[in-house]
C-alpha cells in the first residue's frame, strides 16, 4: 500500500516540462513533412527553407560522462550526465556542460529530499517502504559531422520512478560549433514562417487519424517548441498526454531540412549604454507556496527598456531591447536570453489576477539585472 505522501506526488507534476523540449524516447511518431504541399504526410521531397549555401567542414562533436550518485539508500540511481567535448568554442561549450550538470544536480537533489521525506512518512504510518528511482541517460542525435554540419544535437531523459510509476521528461538541447557558439532554434532551420508551415504540417498528420489524439489539443507550436535534428530532419516533440493519449506514446513530427544549410552566428547582444532603474513596492511581488519571490514581468521589463509582446495562442510573452531577445512560456520552467542556452530556475512563468509573473532570479540571471530588496518588501532593480 503506498503512503499518503506517495499518493500525493504525482512524478508527472514533480519533473515539470521544460522548455528546451520534452518527450520520451519512443512513441507515435508522424512522417517526414516537407514544409509545402503539406496535405499528405506521405511526401518525404526535401523543399529548401534556405539558401543552399555551402557549410564549413565541422569535426564531429563527442561526450564524456559524468556519473552522479545517490548519498541516501532511500533513492537509487542510474545517472549518467552528457558533457560536450571537442567544440570549437570552448567557452560557449563549458557554458552548456554547466547548465547540462546542474539540472541532474538539481533533480538529483530534489528527488532525495522526496526519498527520504516518503521512507520517513511510510515508516510513520507502518507502510513497506519501495525506493524511489531516478535515471538519467542521453543521446546524442547529432554530432555536427552531418546534414546540417556544425549542428549537434543532445537528448537528455530524466525518469523518476515512485513506487514503480513515473513520468519521463526530455530535455533538447540544438547547437551551432563554430568559433562562436550558440543554440540553434527551429527559425534557423526551418526559416522565417516556419511556425506557420510546422504548424500546418502536424495539423495534417492529425486529420489523417485523428483517434490517436486529443480533439482540439493542438493549438500551435511555441516559440521554445522542443525539437532535435537528427540525420537531415528537424524532429518537434510534445509531452506525453499533452496532445494524444498517453496509449499512444509521445507524438514526433518529421520536417525535412535543406541538404545544403548555413547559419550564420548572430551578433551578442550589446549591453545597455545608459542604466534603467526600476523600484518595486511590496504589492507589486508575491510568495509562492514554495517561497519564491515572484514579479509581474510586463511591469518589471517595460521598466527597463524592453518591448513586451503576448502570444495568446501559445501562452507566451516575448521581451526585445535591441539586439537582446527572449521569451517566457506559461507553466514552462525554461528560460534564455540571446545566445545563452536554456536554463532552469526552479519556478515557471504563471499567471496569477491576469497577471504574468516570473520569479525574482528571472531578472537577475536572465536578464541579468541588479536586484536589491529595500524594507517593507521593496525591491529596487537596475540595469
Amino acid at each position: 500500500m503506498r503512503s499518503e505522501h506517495e499518493m500525493k506526488k504525482n512524478p508527472y507534476n514533480m519533473l515539470k516540462l521544460g522548455v528546451v523540449g520534452c518527450a520520451m524516447l519512443v512513441g507515435v511518431s508522424g512522417a517526414v513533412l516537407p514544409l509545402t504541399g503539406m496535405a499528405s504526410a506521405e511526401t518525404v521531397t526535401v523543399v529548401p527553407i534556405l539558401s543552399p549555401v555551402a557549410s564549413e567542414s565541422t569535426s564531429p562533436v563527442q561526450v564524456k560522462e559524468v556519473e552522479l550518485t545517490s548519498k541516501t539508500q532511500d533513492l537509487i540511481t542510474n545517472i549518467k550526465v552528457p558533457q560536450l567535448s571537442g567544440m570549437l568554442d570552448t567557452k560557449y561549450q563549458e557554458q552548456t556542460n554547466d547548465i547540462i550538470l546542474s539540472h541532474a544536480n538539481k533533480d538529483l537533489a530534489n528527488w532525495e529530499k522526496e526519498a527520504a521525506q516518503a521512507a520517513a512518512d511510510a515508516k510513520t504510518n507502518g507502510f513497506t517502504y519501495r525506493p524511489y528511482e531516478l535515471t538519467i541517460n542521453y543521446v546524442l542525435k547529432s554530432d555536427g559531422s552531418n546534414n546540417p554540419a556544425g549542428v549537434v544535437s543532445l537528448e537528455v531523459t530524466t525518469y523518476a520512478a515512485t513506487g514503480g510509476t513515473g513520468m519521463p521528461r526530455v530535455d533538447t538541447y540544438n547547437v551551432l560549433n563554430r568559433e562562436q557558439g550558440q543554440r540553434v532554434t527551429l527559425q534557423d532551420l526551418l526559416g522565417d514562417n516556419f511556425k506557420e508551415n510546422v504548424n500546418t504540417g502536424i495539423q495534417a498528420k492529425i486529420n489523417e487519424k485523428p483517434e490517436n489524439y486529443f480533439k482540439d489539443e493542438f493549438k500551435g507550436i511555441s516559440e521554445e517548441q522542443g525539437f532535435y535534428v537528427e540525420k537531415g530532419e528537424a524532429v518537434i516533440v510534445f509531452p506525453k498526454y499533452s496532445i494524444a493519449p498517453g496509449s499512444s506514446g509521445t507524438p514526433e513530427f518529421r520536417f525535412s531540412l535543406p541538404e545544403k544549410w548555413n547559419m550564420t552566428p548572430k551578433p551578442v547582444a550589446p549591453l545597455p549604454v545608459e542604466k534603467m532603474k526600476l523600484d518595486l513596492v511590496a504589492s507589486d511581488s508575491l510568495t509562492n507556496a514554495e517561497g519564491v519571490s515572484l514579479v509581474p514581468l510586463r511591469k518589471v521589463a517595460e521598466g527597463l527598456g524592453y518591448e513586451v509582446k503576448w502570444n495568446q495562442e501559445t501562452y507566451a510573452a516575448e521581451l526585445k531591447k535591441g539586439a537582446g531577445w527572449t521569451s517566457v512560456s506559461v507553466g514552462q520552467d525554461s528560460y534564455f536570453f540571446a545566445k545563452m542556452a536554456p536554463v532552469t530556475l526552479g519556478t515557471a512563468p504563471v499567471i496569477l489576477n491576469d497577471t504574468l509573473y516570473v520569479p525574482l532570479k528571472f531578472v537577475t540571471d536572465i536578464l541579468r539585472a541588479d536586484v536589491k530588496t529595500g524594507d517593507a518588501g521593496a525591491i529596487h532593480i537596475e540595469q
